[in-house]
């Protein structure tokens, strides 16, 4: 394993330790521009309505209101790695992210400005308080219905179809007066942009902000979220095994910050003695020996591990008996 592999499993390791509810509920990064970048085709379309954004637990736009729940591991790469070693379909790229904001601004503006009352909306779409389903009959070979995300999500219920028609008159360049001119579902599309005129600089009738599941409000773990355990996303036996080692000889639950300082330092002050013993008294290989102790630094350094100021000569002995008992085994 190369030292960045090494850092990203510790990471990912670090996080399935996580509850979701403390995850930070900023919106920043790759996540923020991606917004941005939807919002300016929005802007280019002269619409002044924009919704709001929350982490949560999975994509969806909370009923008649204007909150685009985005799923937490959008937060930052190493949540993301973790959704796609996860999840079934993998994680979403940064196409298919816009995608999903596209679709889900579709559901917010209908709500806003209450599209779903016009009866022209219920005669193109059908009515919006029909039963909503999880489970649907597609036909693929349907011309009444746009395609944007996967499984024919259009044909899924009427305000699926509402955003989704919406989401592909909203892609740059869809080329969708040509894909869809010669199909019913051109006439959906023609009722979005006339709408979309129509109310492009009008102020919202329902500012509604309701959150459905808020990461605030979810307690569990990030591996209850997805029931993954420590191998799932570790290679390695022997980096959990040192993980455990690392945790028990540095614990936390210090009543008091006072004289702290970083565990990570300390066995970087004292890796040459440790690799030193690895080599002489142990008979690893000089290059092995750096690796293993430049694990336990990582490892220290990623749990935020700390050592009360005097403890020195206690932890380095806690360290050298623990390789000690590795080795031996070996």
């Amino acid at each position: 394993m190369t030292r960045v592999q090494l850092q990203e499993t510790l990471e990912k390791l670090k996080y399935l330790d996580v509850p979701i509810s403390e995850l930070s509920p900023k919106i920043n990064g790759t996540l923020l521009r991606l917004i941005r970048q939807v919002e300016a085709e929005v802007a280019r379309k002269h619409i002044k309505f924009r919704p709001e954004y929350y982490f949560g637990t999975g994509w969806g736009c909370v009923d008649k209101s204007i909150s685009i729940e985005i799923p937490f591991w959008f937060q930052n790469e190493t949540l993301m790695g973790l959704e796609d070693e996860m999840a079934y379909d993998g994680v979403e790229d940064e196409s298919e992210i816009k995608m999903g904001l596209r679709h889900e601004f579709g559901h917010a503006i209908n709500y806003a400005y209450r599209l779903y009352l016009d009866p022209e909306w219920k005669k193109l779409f059908g009515n919006i308080n029909r039963k909503y389903r999880d489970y649907y009959r597609i036909n693929p070979w349907s011309k009444r219905h746009v395609k944007h995300l996967p499984d024919y999500y259009a044909q899924k219920h009427p305000d699926e179809d509402w955003a989704e028609t919406f989401a592909v008159w909203l892609t740059p360049m869809s080329a969708w007066r040509d894909i869809y001119g010669k199909t019913p579902a051109i006439k959906k599309l023609l009722y979005v942009e006339k709408k979309m005129k129509e109310i492009a600089r009008k102020e919202p009738v329902n500012t509604r902000i309701r959150r459905d599941v808020p990461i605030e409000k979810v307690r569990m773990a990030i591996r209850e979220f997805y029931g993954a355990d420590y191998e799932d996303v570790s290679p390695s036996d022997q980096l959990l095994e040192d993980i455990d080692a690392m945790k028990r000889i540095f614990p936390n639950g210090f009543k008091t910050k006072r004289n702290l300082r970083d565990a990570w330092k300390l066995v970087h002050k004292f890796s040459p003695l440790l690799i030193d013993r690895l080599s002489g008294e142990l008979h690893i290989p000089l290059q092995s020996g750096r690796k293993v102790i430049h694990a336990l630094e990582s490892i220290c350094r990623t749990y935020d591990l700390k050592t009360r100021q005097g403890d020195e000569d206690e932890k380095i002995i806690g360290i050298s008996m623990y390789l000690s008992k590795k080795f031996s085994q070996d």
